[in-house]
């Protein structure tokens, strides 16, 4: 019981959720063709994707794109899986919002807004010792690189249908 106590924690954590942003928005920015940032909205369908192990686990490299990853789910007969993101996307609202303040305020995003859109920031200053990040939050913030690298290649409307989210 002490280790899901641990993960509620961790998935809680609004600098937890800055830095699943933060990559999330980097992966798709120097992945887009035109080196374009994604709009606001993604930022809710990616953490929602990003705070669960279930979705998480078949983002990786080993996959092209956005389609591969969803038909992962259907090859098993998991599609049940997918039709999570809607609701985790309206039940973590709150999160994502305060994990998009606190990666503003830390100068990892920055907000747009005339065009809805968030950029990231280069980091000048690395994490001072004992306080670099574990493990498992880099290897999470790859697979939110790589995730954001796939919504790149896709238009809000067309990633939503591939998901199956309304907005």
């Amino acid at each position: 019981m002490g280790l899901l106590i641990e993960e509620v924690k961790l998935w809680n954590t609004p600098l937890v959720g800055a830095f699943l942003l933060w990559s999330f928005t980097k992966g798709y920015s120097d992945n887009h063709q035109n080196g374009d940032s994604p709009v606001g909205l993604l930022h809710f369908i990616a953490l929602a994707i990003l705070t669960n192990k279930e979705l998480m686990k078949p983002i990786s490299n080993m996959r092209d794109d956005l389609q591969s990853y969803v038909r992962s789910f259907q090859d098993k007969n998991e599609s049940d899986i997918l039709l999570n993101i809607q609701p985790r996307t309206l039940e973590r609202r709150e999160q994502t919002l305060k994990a998009i303040d606190v990666a503003i305020a830390e100068g990892l995003l920055a907000w747009d807004t005339d065009s809805g859109k968030l950029y990231s920031r280069k980091l000048e200053k690395r994490p001072g010792r004992g306080k670099a990040l574990k493990k498992d939050v880099k290897r999470d913030g790859v697979k939110a690189e790589i995730l954001g690298k796939w919504f790149s290649q896709h238009d809000l409307p067309t990633i939503a249908a591939y998901l199956r989210v309304v907005f």
